[in-house]
């Protein structure tokens, strides 16, 4: 069910019978010495590919890049700004809207992008464009339930979360030779969001956010890809159930 394997006649037999077309979307930014630099997308991606496997809908390729500026003080880490981003989604809206698909739906693995997407959903609705356009986080569904609470005590954080973490090591085991797994310092911080890269750096040095990075594990990650799609899919169907004008 992956677009990129698809012939584009093959893509109009698709939309004959369904109207649905998920995009996954992450970042390209630092996950603290215990995280790798794909993270957002790595999840995202294969969250959203199980997801519409399972639901036999098709899965466009991956947008790696999203808004992290307030990353850029770690080496790696590469951003777009946000009014780049919003063009961005909007024309891809604005091209599969273009082909038939009438039900987008962005899997989202980076918070940073939440703004901007909404945003470009507003710009696409400005220019006619019919249909549903929605935006599901592979992560809110683990946040709605008690498993990330049972698995790390209340300390999973906002960033460089051992939960995120954990589903890559289950998704790309043999890049995590040599990465810190050693406990570290956690601190609760206050802040003002957002953050300059310098503010960033400065708040939180090693670029974990309140994220007791050194919990995750592999075995963990198995338990959270198995909810995430599960509630990804749950998410989808009622989004799919809404009756289009």
């Amino acid at each position: 069910m992956l677009l990129e394997n698809l012939s584009y006649p093959e893509v109009v037999q698709y939309l004959r019978d369904k109207d649905t077309i998920l995009v996954p979307v992450g970042s390209v930014e630092q996950h603290s010495e215990y995280g790798i630099i794909g993270t957002d997308f790595i999840a995202a991606e294969a969250v959203a590919r199980e997801a519409g496997m399972q639901l036999g809908i098709l899965v466009a390729p991956t947008i790696h890049y999203g808004v992290s500026c307030h990353h850029m003080g770690f080496a790696g880490s590469a951003s777009v700004s946000p009014v780049t981003f919003v063009h961005l989604i909007t024309d891809i809206c604005l091209s599969f809207a273009h082909h038939g698909f009438m039900r987008i739906i962005f899997v989202n693995g980076h918070g940073g992008n939440r703004n901007a997407i909404a945003t470009a959903f507003q710009e696409v609705k400005m220019r006619g464009a019919a249909g549903q356009f929605a935006l599901l986080s592979w992560y809110e569904g683990l946040q709605e339930t008690a498993l990330i609470e049972e698995l790390f005590q209340g300390d999973d954080g906002s960033h460089a979360t051992p939960s995120e973490i954990s589903l890559t090591m289950l998704l790309r085991p043999e890049v995590f030779a040599g990465k810190k797994t050693a406990p570290g310092s956690l601190q609760k911080k206050e802040y003002c969001w957002p953050l300059t890269r310098e503010e960033m750096r400065s708040v939180f040095p090693d670029g974990r956010m309140g994220s007791a990075s050194w919990l995750a594990s592999a075995d963990k990650g198995e338990q959270i890809m198995a909810l995430a799609v599960r509630t990804l899919v749950e998410k989808i169907e009622k989004l799919r159930a809404v009756a289009l004008v």
